[in-house]
């Protein structure tokens, strides 16, 4: 049964893509609108792209990113079963990939 299934220890299945890096400031926006207000101390261009987004997709400050760039630590602020916060933030992921013409084997299934 699915009432059954342990998610403790499930992690978001991140796959890298940068999106979410390259649209903070609609991440940022779309968790106001869940009524997650976290603090983002960084900047981002006019694209709405973090100023900490590398070359090669990465982020200069992973180890010490803002709760918002966690979404494993930042599920623990949503009003919300961990499925349901998931199921949510993959969606919005894919449509993100969408926007940006990212190839398919970075959906998130």
């Amino acid at each position: 049964m699915v009432e059954n299934i342990k998610l403790d220890n499930i992690k978001y299945p991140c796959t890298l893509c940068g999106c979410c890096c390259k649209r903070i400031d609609k991440v940022v926006s779309q968790l106001r609108v869940l009524g997650i207000d976290v603090d983002f101390n960084y900047k981002w261009d006019e694209n709405g792209q973090c100023e900490n987004l590398t070359i090669d997709n990465k982020c200069s400050v992973y180890e010490t990113r803002p709760l918002i760039c966690n979404i494993d630590r930042l599920f623990e602020l949503a009003n919300m079963p961990k499925l349901q916060f998931y199921t949510m933030n993959i969606v919005s992921c894919n449509l993100m990939m969408d926007e940006y013409g990212i190839e398919n084997s970075f959906r998130i299934k």
